[in-house]
């Protein structure tokens, strides 16, 4: 069904709907957000998402970095409970915990909201400033023949074929759009298997702090951040961090192991994730319940191209990244960028060819990232190797002088840390 602006859809005479300025495949984060900032800029758009419903399946649990502050300053968050852009004086790379507070004021900022509730602010926003948001309607194919692209649409209602300006890809790591321009995506697959869900953790089997809980045997298990063992490694967060209306049993777990032959799985046992916690802890986590049980496997791939002609690339259509955090950060600035080009270009204010600058800033902006998350994957792994460059990087950022402390490992020389250097 079209859930906004169906009464007002026309045909032309040649059988193709009323031409839009934008047409967006997607109504992630990503494609929302581009919708929204077009709206800010006076021109139309109309999103169009393969799914009848939004997921109920959790997924980011929070925005990281400068896209915290765009919303903000746009105003998606005046009057939401519990949400604000926090700075962060303390966050970390990979493994690896780093300092800010040296750093210029609010130099990080983090913003704890679930995806869920991300995309319904921002469809909230987009259906008020007037954006056509059609589920359940499908891509099916496009046609850029320099002037407009005729887009193809399935729905339960028949197909039909809708003119545009420009049609951007926001359809995710399966990229529809992407397939059909034909633009590679290369990269690797990571070879750690990651598996994930909601449990019930009772408090009376655990001691919990502000920053840790403690499993039955005396185990102490950091919160919010992986904790690492020969064999992998594990993360634990309560959900009421992240939504005030979660029970407060109740946590997001992961557990991370080499993956060896096994693949990813969109449904697993509790037993199936108890057994892994297991294996990377040497201890049970007495845990029950158990909801959105999956396995996953990261990517870290980047598409050779942002831009063909007349249609567009962003978020995870464009790049996906193998450490968590930055990937609705780089998406979501994409849709900025390129909400402005092509408002820019709308409204006559810059040529036609000032599109390409899409492409050259934001596959920048993404290869950057890529070598950050790549950086970050790899001070996460488990093993010898990793271990020590856990503890010689942590080691040198505590110090006062990192050049100088590498230095004297090289030269063997006796190093001290002085109080003030430590954290």
């Amino acid at each position: 069904m079209i859930e906004s602006g169906e009464s007002g859809m026309k045909m032309a005479g040649d059988g193709i709907q009323d031409r839009q300025p934008v047409v967006i495949a997607g109504a992630g984060p990503v494609g929302l957000m581009l919708a929204c900032e077009l709206a800010a800029a006076g021109i139309a758009s109309t999103v169009l998402e393969q799914a009848a419903e939004p997921s109920a399946m959790p997924k980011g649990n929070g925005l990281v970095g400068e896209i915290a502050t765009v919303l903000a300053k746009r105003g998606l968050l005046r009057g939401q409970r519990g949400l604000h852009a926090i700075p962060a004086p303390r966050y970390s790379f990979g493994a690896l915990p780093l300092r800010l507070n040296p750093l210029r004021p609010n130099a990080l900022k983090i913003l704890p909201i679930p995806q869920r509730r991300l995309e319904q602010l921002l469809e909230a926003r987009a259906r008020a400033t007037g954006v056509d948001i059609r589920r359940g309607h499908t891509v099916t194919g496009f046609q850029d023949d320099g002037e407009r692209v005729l887009v193809e649409v399935s729905s339960a209602g028949g197909s039909y074929t809708l003119g545009t300006g420009f049609l951007a890809g926001c359809d995710g790591a399966h990229s529809f759009v992407r397939h059909q321009l034909g633009i590679d995506f290369p990269g690797t697959t990571g070879n750690q298997l990651v598996r994930i869900g909601h449990v019930t953790v009772p408090p009376t089997l655990v001691s919990r702090t502000r920053n840790a809980v403690e499993l039955p045997g005396g185990q102490r298990l950091a919160l919010f951040q992986p904790n690492h063992t020969p064999t992998g490694s594990f993360t634990i967060a309560p959900l009421s961090k992240l939504d005030r209306g979660a029970p407060k049993d109740l946590y997001i777990v992961a557990s991370q192991e080499p993956r060896g032959t096994q693949e990813a799985a969109a449904q697993i046992s509790l037993e199936e994730l108890q057994a892994s916690i297991k294996r990377v802890l040497g201890a049970d986590l007495p845990a029950s319940g158990g909801e959105w049980l999956r396995s996953t496997v990261a990517n870290s791939r980047q598409a050779a191209r942002y831009r063909a002609g007349r249609v567009f690339l962003a978020g995870d259509a464009a790049h996906v990244f193998s450490a968590g955090g930055s990937s609705l950060n780089t998406g979501m600035l994409d849709a900025v960028d390129l909400a402005f080009r092509l408002a820019a270009v709308l409204d006559g204010r810059e040529p036609f060819d000032s599109l390409e600058d899409y492409h050259a800033v934001r596959h920048a902006a993404g290869e950057v990232t890529l070598r950050q998350t790549r950086a970050q994957a790899a001070l996460s792994a488990p093993g010898p190797d990793a271990e020590a460059l856990r503890q010689v990087l942590s080691a040198a950022f505590r110090s006062r002088n990192p050049h100088r402390y590498l230095a004297t490992l090289l030269i063997g020389r006796p190093h001290r840390e002085r109080r003030a250097d430590r954290p």
